[in-house]
C-alpha cells in the first residue's frame, strides 16, 4: 500500500513539472509577442527622418502701405507650407535707414535669409552686398543695383514694362495728346525709376522693350513726349499726407492739366481725395498703379481709367519659398536670375474678377 502511495505520488509531481514546463514556454512565447512590437517601433523611429529645423527668414517692404497687406498672407501662407517662420517688417517711415537698421538686427540674430524691396539701392547696395556675402538674400518689387547686387534673385514684374503698359492706358485715355502729371514718393527707388522712364518712353513711341535701358530721364518740368506734355513729376518722400497737399498744389499750379498718374500704391488715393475736395473728381483723368480699395472702388465708379497691378500676395509667398529653398539647397533660379510676377492692367471689364482673386489670395492665408 505505501509503496503504491509512492508511486501516485511521483506520477503527480511528475505531471506537475511537465505542466510548469509547458506553462513556462507559454509565459516565454507571450513575452516575446509584447517585446517584439517594441523592438519594431524602436527600428521604425530610427527609420524616420529627423524633423527639419524652422527656418527664419525677414521679410522687408519698402512702408507701411496697405498694399503690403497682401505680401504678409503670401508670406503666411508659406509659413504653413513648410518649417518656416517669417518676420515681416514694414518701416514706419518708408526710409532706407530704417531698412539698414532692421536688416542689421536681423542678421546679428542669425535669420537664415533675408528679402527686402529695396529703397535707395545706387546707396543700400554696398551695404545689402555685405550682408548678402553671409547670407541668402532677394529682392522683390524693387531691386538693388542690378549691375553690381550679389542677390541671388529678383521676384517681381519688369517695372519698366509696367511703365510702358501705363504710357499705353496714358495714350487711350488721352488719345489726341494733352497734359499730364505723375506722383510718386522717391526718385531713387529702382521701381519709381523705371516706371516713370517706361511711361515717358512709351509715349516717345521708343521701340517695345521689356527692361530698363538703364538711363532715366532728369526730373524737369514740361517735358514733351510727342502729343503729350509731362507737366512735372512730384514727390512726396514716401509719406501719403505730404501726397495729398502735394496733389492740392499740383492742382492749382498746373489748372491745364487733363490726368494724373500715381506710381506708388497711395499715391491714387492722395489725389483722388484732393481732386474730391477740389470737386474735380470724375473730371480729371487718372490712370493708377496697384490695387488699393479707392482705386478699384473708382474704376467701378467710372472716375479711374485702369490701374496697373502688381501681385504682392505672389510676391510674399515666391520670395518666402525661394529663401527657404536656397537655404536648403534645392532653389532653382533662372540664369537671368529674374522670377517674373506677370502684372495685370485692371480696367472696368476686369475688375469684379480681379476682387475675387483678391478675396480668395486672403482666405487662403487663414
Amino acid at each position: 500500500m505505501i509503496i503504491l502511495l509512492k508511486k501516485v505520488r511521483m506520477d503527480f509531481l511528475h505531471k506537475q513539472e511537465e505542466a510548469m514546463k509547458k506553462l513556462a514556454l507559454v509565459f516565454v512565447a507571450l513575452a516575446a509577442l509584447c517585446v517584439a512590437p517594441l523592438f519594431a517601433e524602436g527600428k521604425k523611429d530610427a527609420a524616420k527622418p529627423a524633423v527639419d529645423k524652422v527656418t527664419t527668414i525677414a521679410f522687408v517692404t519698402n512702408g507701411a502701405y496697405t498694399f503690403w497687406t497682401y505680401a504678409k498672407a503670401g508670406t503666411t501662407l508659406a509659413e504653413s507650407e513648410m518649417p518656416l517662420k517669417v518676420v515681416f517688417y514694414a518701416p514706419p517711415n518708408g526710409t532706407a535707414e530704417e531698412q539698414k537698421r532692421f536688416i542689421e538686427t536681423m542678421a546679428a540674430k542669425g535669420v537664415d535669409g533675408i528679402g527686402v524691396s529695396v529703397l535707395d539701392p545706387a546707396n543700400a547696395t554696398p551695404f545689402l552686398n555685405s550682408i548678402g556675402s553671409k547670407i541668402p538674400m532677394v529682392m522683390f518689387d524693387s531691386d538693388a543695383d542690378g549691375a553690381t547686387t550679389n542677390r541671388k534673385a529678383y521676384v517681381g514684374i519688369s517695372n519698366y514694362g509696367a511703365g510702358r503698359a501705363a504710357g499705353k492706358e496714358i495714350a487711350k485715355a488721352l488719345p489726341s495728346g494733352g497734359k499730364f502729371i505723375i506722383f510718386v514718393g522717391k526718385l531713387d527707388v529702382q521701381n519709381a525709376i523705371e516706371r516713370r522712364q517706361g511711361i515717358i518712353d512709351e509715349l516717345l513711341g521708343l521701340p517695345a522693350a521689356e527692361f530698363y535701358p538703364g538711363k532715366m530721364t532728369p526730373n524737369t518740368d514740361k517735358i514733351e513726349l510727342g502729343k503729350w506734355t509731362l507737366l512735372t513729376t512730384k514727390l512726396d518722400g514716401g509719406d501719403p499726407m505730404r501726397a495729398k497737399s502735394g496733389a492740392e498744389e499740383m492742382i492749382v499750379a498746373y489748372p491745364d492739366a487733363q490726368l494724373m498718374v500715381g506710381l506708388w500704391s497711395y499715391s491714387t488715393p492722395a489725389f483722388m481725395s484732393a481732386l474730391k475736395d477740389a470737386k474735380l473728381l470724375g473730371k480729371m483723368k487718372i490712370v493708377a498703379f496697384d490695387e488699393e480699395p479707392m482705386v478699384l472702388q473708382g474704376i467701378k465708379d467710372g472716375v479711374v481709367e485702369s490701374t496697373i497691378v502688381q501681385d504682392p500676395f505672389e510676391y510674399g509667398h515666391t520670395t518666402a519659398k525661394l529663401l527657404y529653398e536656397l537655404v536648403k539647397g534645392t532653389a532653382k533660379i533662372p540664369g537671368n536670375k529674374l522670377i517674373s510676377v506677370p502684372g495685370l492692367v485692371i480696367t472696368k471689364d476686369n475688375v469684379a474678377a480681379f476682387e475675387k482673386k483678391l478675396e480668395d489670395q486672403i482666405k487662403s492665408s487663414y
